[in-house]
């Protein structure tokens, strides 16, 4: 599959299947910040973890409807030590931004979407390989 000819399904519902829970609880509410952690992970160089933050929207003269988008972002990070001893961090971030007046079900649609972007077979070779086409 490739890009040039992607498709996904608009009003799907996205539900996944098998594997194995994996908890993370909270560092705590800092602001507009949680950092969560997997309690799974005993070894802290390697601790798997969720940054989640949120950016309320604010008046904005420039902006179509004179306000800025909402934005609600996560950033998962998955530390890996390397054959070499050396620590790297795998990181995915995953953001939607949206106006004032986009309505709940137009919400669930876009995170729909982006779970298939994600997940779906056409996506693939974009995110494993770096291909474009």
């Amino acid at each position: 599959m490739s890009l040039s000819n992607a498709s996904v399904l608009s009003g799907a519902t996205m539900a996944p299947s098998g594997g194995t829970a994996l908890p993370f609880v909270t560092a705590g509410i800092q602001g507009n910040k949680n950092p969560i952690y997997c309690t799974d992970d005993t070894d802290l160089r390697t601790r798997r973890s969720i940054v989640c933050t949120t950016k309320e929207p604010s008046v904005s003269s420039g902006a179509p409807n004179g306000y800025t988008q909402a934005r609600a972002k996560a950033i998962f990070k998955a530390p890996l030590e390397l054959d070499n001893g050396n620590i790297t961090v795998n990181t995915l971030t995953v953001e939607l931004a949206y106006d004032v007046e986009t309505t709940q079900a137009e919400l669930t649609e876009m995170l729909v979407i982006g779970s298939q972007i994600c997940s779906d077979a056409d996506f693939l070779d974009f995110f494993k390989n770096l291909n474009l086409s």
